[in-house]
């Protein structure tokens, strides 16, 4: 799973070289040799596409071609997500919430996906050590406890079969411990 995305991209990149290798040769044939001159210019190509991207229109473009090409490979959204610690709708302010759901009589780690309109929430229980495979469950909010730590480290400790979880959840517990106003005495 790793190797081959990496091959396609190196693939494709030499694919392009050579191309604009064969483009430029008669321009500059023995003047620079034109490996070089192709390398300079796949280079050039890319800071324009990102600079492109970077402007208004080029955002829009991008945003087209995500929902029309991207968002319907499955997992695409969910993986997105993942990787950029970001928000899950376009705009809509939903974001992937770790938390703890009780199932039977034990907890486990959980992704907070969705909060449906009667306040049941939609989660994802994850499966160690692949976090991107596991099951959805709608629970009422009494069986999640949402915890306030970052998603990565998180999933990391998901996809180390819980190592680093026990850290990750103190630390949820010592923050819900200061947020928690203090009990007044009488």
């Amino acid at each position: 799973m790793i190797v081959v995305p990496i091959a396609t991209i190196v693939l494709l990149t030499l694919s392009v070289v050579h191309r604009l290798e064969d483009a430029t040769h008669p321009l500059v044939g023995r003047v620079v040799h034109p490996l070089i001159v192709a390398i300079a210019a796949l280079v050039l190509i890319v800071l324009a596409f990102g600079l492109l991207v970077r402007s208004a229109p080029g955002r829009w473009v991008q945003r087209r071609m995500e929902a029309w090409i991207f968002e319907r490979v499955p997992g695409y959204k969910l993986a997105k997500a993942f990787a950029s610690d970001q928000i899950l709708g376009e705009g809509d302010g939903r974001t992937i919430r770790p938390a703890l759901a009780t199932i039977e009589d034990g907890q486990c780690p959980a992704f907070v996906m969705d909060e449906l309109a009667d306040g049941r929430l939609l989660v994802f229980v994850p499966g160690s050590p692949a976090p991107m495979a596991g099951a959805l469950y709608i629970f009422t909010a009494e069986k999640v406890e949402i915890l306030d730590i970052p998603l990565m480290p998180f999933v990391q400790a998901i996809s180390s079969w819980g190592l680093g979880m026990a850290d990750l959840l103190q630390g949820a517990s010592l923050a819900k411990q200061s947020i928690e106003p203090p009990v007044a005495s009488s």
